[in-house]
């Protein structure tokens, strides 16, 4: 399910794949709040907010990613917590995180949605996501070691 390869994103003004469009997943119903007004003050007000349902896990993210502007919000699912975007530029893919950093809200995965990821199930997404972070952590903890 994965090739374990990331591509650099730049800080131009191309659109990333898919529409435009951000999921939030394992959000309470004031963090959903809290990080629509991030994207407002961050200027990104424009961006469809979706929140995943625990329907949302079995089904596939492009699926998910067809619902409307609002789907979901106020609900509190439990599950791992995520931010998959679409359809935003790179130079707003970095204002988002460089907000986010700043909000004070908890650390969380992040992903972009892909021509391959959009056909997978949000729980397989979810479960890939845990995957690579738990290998990342692994990876520097040996770094930290050998230095």
């Amino acid at each position: 399910m994965t090739d374990n390869s990331f591509k650099k994103v730049g800080q131009s003004e191309n659109r990333l794949y898919g529409p435009r469009k951000i999921l939030l997943c394992g959000y309470t119903a004031e963090d959903q709040d809290l990080f629509r007004n991030m994207l407002s003050a961050s200027g990104i007000a424009d961006v469809a907010l979706v929140v995943a349902d625990i329907e949302s896990q079995s089904i596939t993210l492009k699926d998910i990613f067809a619902r409307t502007d609002e789907s979901g919000i106020g609900l509190t699912p439990e599950m791992q917590r995520t931010v998959i975007m679409a359809g935003i530029t790179e130079k707003e893919l970095h204002d988002i995180i460089n907000a986010y950093r700043n909000s004070g809200l908890p650390r969380q995965f992040w992903a972009m949605l892909t021509p391959v990821s959009e056909n997978w199930k949000l729980i397989d997404l979810l479960e890939e996501l845990r995957k690579e972070n738990e290998s990342l952590r692994r990876r520097q903890q040996d770094s930290r070691k050998t230095n």
